[in-house]
């Protein structure tokens, strides 16, 4: 988090004035503050009144439309804030905004949180209508190879790890493979810290729903349980179900290479991706269950 630079303030200054104007907010250019951590967009927070979502890709303005769809479709009786449009999606000088909602709060740090507000905002989730959010999400795993998932990993990924530790990686796919299926329900797709804002132990906001689909929730669960721990995240869904989360958590290495390479990350991108991914197999192998 920071204040714009020069540079970014000349960059994106016509199309955060244009957001702005339409909102009917006035905020000085020295009260914007930039959020620029996320994978395809930067977050400009006007003051307290308002934030604007920025492309960083031409991927991700394409599909802005769509995701402000999903912010509309949302409920208004979930117990958290959503970013919720104030303006068009507008585009200036090659990029490509729009205006949403400002929510109180922060992440919090990495580390246990408060099991009830978590709890209850997983099952408020679930219960969303998936017959009328459906029209405007994806596929569960678009981002890492929707329906053919399982061969993205098996034979993009995979091959690419450490020759020790594909055959555990092939193990971890075939684990996921064999859990019982359950119904889908409405997921979040990245219910980690870095997306829900606190006050201190009230969960004030949900944000990015970007990778928002029909799918099993224990990928949120699992998402959720990354961030703040087991011991919370059983306390919130029970023991059946963070057993469920546990053995799809272990797909989730591998899913963040799949992601950089279906999405076009750079050679870089990808290599970085992988040493975690070996890395992550050296630290947990004594805690896999073959």
């Amino acid at each position: 988090m920071s204040h714009m630079s020069r540079f970014a303030r000349m960059r994106y200054f016509p199309l955060i004035k244009a957001v702005l104007d339409q909102a009917g907010v006035r905020v000085e250019p020295d009260d914007w503050e930039v959020h620029s951590n996320g994978s395809a967009h930067i977050v400009v927070n006007a003051g307290h009144l308002l934030s604007v979502r920025v492309a960083k890709a031409h991927d991700a303005a394409k599909a802005m439309d769509s995701r402000v769809r999903i912010l509309r479709a949302l409920p208004r009786d979930l117990p958290f804030e959503v970013p919720r449009p104030l303006t068009r999606v507008i585009s200036r000088a090659g990029y490509t905004a729009v205006g949403l909602t400002w929510i109180p709060g922060e992440a919090r740090d990495i580390g246990p949180a408060p099991a009830r507000p978590l709890g209850r905002a997983l099952r408020a989730i679930g219960r969303i209508d998936a017959v009328q959010l459906g029209p405007y999400v994806e596929k569960a795993h678009f981002h890492w190879g929707g329906d053919d998932w399982e061969a993205t990993l098996r034979e993009t990924v995979i091959p690419r790890l450490f020759t020790d530790n594909q055959r555990m990686a092939h193990r971890i796919v075939d684990d996921v493979l064999d859990l019982d299926p359950v119904e889908p329900r409405v997921i979040h797709g990245d219910f980690s810290g870095h997306n829900l804002l606190w006050t201190k132990d009230k969960l004030t906001g949900v944000i990015d729903w970007d990778h928002t689909a029909i799918g099993d929730p224990a990928w949120d669960i699992a998402s959720a349980a990354n961030w703040y721990g087991w011991d919370v995240l059983t306390k919130c869904v029970g023991k059946d179900w963070a057993a469920r989360a546990k053995i799809i958590h272990r797909l989730m290495p591998l899913q963040s290479v799949g992601y950089a390479i279906v999405n076009g990350g750079g050679g870089a991108i990808v290599r970085q991706s992988l040493e975690r991914t070996d890395a992550w197999f050296e630290e947990h192998k004594p805690e896999l269950p073959w």
